[in-house]
Parts: structure tokens; sequence; C-alpha cells
């Protein structure tokens, strides 16, 4: 098998915790990681991240983060001028509350010729709303996409507005581009109404199960994205593919006190993988589960996957190989 290439376009940054402590952030940094976690294990590819960090502190630990995983850093590049990313991170009510540091180095990511280079080779990107926020990103990434016309297109909405100053980081241009750019379209399940909302699509009133199901299928019918995908916290994800085949499952839970800063993200990764390599919807989404079910257990959004997570992924890798292949 060709090695897969799986591209997370975005931001990287460092999340700061209420407690002073600091872990590796940013969505598609997140899923580069987490999928690299399981390609490389798996012996199938690897997990590439494509942003722009400084050279100070910050910036020199994220690079240095990916050499320890073994991951490339040769598309993360470097802008003198502004500092890496920050992210004030603090729970309120049981959810993430977040406050953006704004003109970061990851608004500037280099729209370089090798990135070009990259989109016709991947399988796989996942992109989101955030890095969008700036005119240099919006453009690399646009780019990016326009150069992948065979890979998974994953669109994360990732609606984040700051906590304490009520700054959004996305438009509904930003929102409409990202839904018809993309093969899978994700939110939760909150911003799932509110995306309906901000596009103009019809919205049930209730936000039951049904109702999620009912806003899940006017946005597929708005877009051509092949699948909607809604995660519910620890109440698991709801999966709508084109053809009207139907997902719902809950994990196990892994900890009293969950931690879901990143739990998404590591969901998106198994999403990405077990698509492209061909896997059902139920097989995919119970990877995707396994894999945020595994972050929650953590503080960080980039921890090791668990074993029982990466012997899951190996047996039903090995169940879709042909014989030949075996």
């Amino acid at each position: 098998m060709k090695p897969l290439i799986f591209v997370g376009i975005g931001e990287a940054l460092y999340d700061v915790f209420e407690d002073g402590t600091e872990a590796l952030g940013g969505a598609p940094l997140n899923v580069a990681v987490h999928v690299h976690q399981l390609a490389h294990r798996l012996g199938i590819g690897s997990g590439v991240p494509v942003s722009c960090v400084n050279f100070d502190r910050r910036g020199e630990g994220i690079v240095d983060f990916l050499r320890r995983r073994g991951m490339s850093d040769r598309y993360v590049g470097r802008d003198p001028g502004h500092p890496t990313g920050r992210v004030s991170v603090f729970l309120r009510n049981g959810e993430p509350g977040y406050q953006i540091e704004p003109d970061a180095a990851w608004d500037y990511i280099p729209d370089r010729p090798e990135l070009a280079e990259l989109a016709g080779r991947c399988v796989a990107v996942s992109f989101g709303s955030l890095a969008q926020r700036s005119p240099v990103s919006r453009g690399t990434i646009r780019r990016f996409l326009q150069n992948a016309p065979q890979a998974i297109r994953l669109y994360d909405v990732n609606l984040r507005r700051n906590t304490l100053t009520g700054e959004a980081g996305y438009s509904p241009e930003i929102l409409e581009y990202g839904c018809r750019a993309a093969t899978i379209i994700k939110a939760n399940h909150s911003e799932l109404f509110v995306l309906l909302d901000l596009l103009g699509i019809p919205s049930p009133a209730a936000r039951s199960v049904e109702g999620i199901r009912r806003g899940m299928e006017n946005l597929r019918a708005r877009f051509p994205a092949r699948a909607v995908v809604v995660t519910r916290g620890a109440a698991g994800t709801m999966a709508l593919g084109r053809q009207g085949e139907f997902d719902q499952r809950t994990p196990a839970t892994t900890t009293e006190a969950p931690h879901p800063v990143g739990a998404g993200d590591a969901c998106s990764a198994g999403i990405l993988l077990g698509t492209a390599l061909g896997w059902d919807l139920a097989a995919t989404m119970e990877l995707a589960n396994r894999m945020g079910a595994d972050v929650t257990a953590h503080p960080s959004a980039t921890p090791p996957l668990s074993q029982r997570t990466l012997h899951y992924a190996a047996a039903r890798l090995e169940a879709s190989r042909s014989p030949g292949e075996r």
C-alpha cells in the first residue's frame, strides 16, 4: 500500500489552562497528531501539520514535540514578526471556554510552492473556521483545498468565540465556504443549530436526538458533502451518510472527571482514517468514538491513544484486507 498522507491545516498553538499548565493545541494540529499515532503504528502512512509558529519558546516547543513524535515539521512555517499562538482555556459549567490571542503566527501561514505538491498527494485533509479569520491563512487554506480535489476534506466547524471579549472566529461566508468545500461536515450539537441559523437553513425547534437528525438532513440537503457528523460529548456521536446511512453510538466512559478539550479532534482523526481505508460508517464511527474517549481521560489534547483503541484499529484493518494483502 502506498503510504497515506493525512493533513491538518490551520492553527498551531498552546492551550494555557487555569492552573498555569500548558499543552499543545490547535484543532488541525491535534488531528494530524492523532491520525499520525494510528497511521504510523499501523504502517500505513503519516499525519502532517500545516501551520506557522514563531522562533519563540512556544514555537520551538511545537517543533520539538513534532520531531519527538516522528512527525514532519517541513510544512510548519516560521514567522518572526508574530508570536506563536496562545489560547487561555477554562471550564464553565463543564464546557471549555476560550480566549484566543489575536494576530498570532498561525494567522500568517505562508502559501509556499511545496504546499501544492502536498495537497496533490494527500488522501485526506482536516480544516476549520478559526484559521480563516486572517486573509493570509484563509487564502493559503483555500488554495490548498483547491489543489486537493482527490482528498477527503473534513470541515470541522469549530465555532470559536472568545468567552471573555465576545469576538467570533468565524463568519457566515467562512461557514458557507467550508461546508461547500467539504466532503465531510462535522460539528457539535450546539454548533449544528448555530450553523443552520447563520446559513439560513431550516432549523428544528427541538434539540432532541430527532431534532438533531432533522438538522443534519437539512444540512446535507444543502451541500454536496458525503456525510454529516455531530458530536454530543458523553452522549457520543451521530453520523448521516449521503445515501441516508445513519449511525448513533455512545462511547464507554473512561473517567469520572472527563477532560473534553481535544476529544473532538481525536474523533475527526478516526473519521479520516476509517473513511480513507474504506471502512463502513459503523466501523469508522466506532474508531472515532474510541479515540475521543481516550482523550477525555487526560488533561492534554494530544495524549497517547490507549492500547484498546490501537488493537481495535489493527484488527479492523486486518479484517478489511483482501487475502492477497495479508
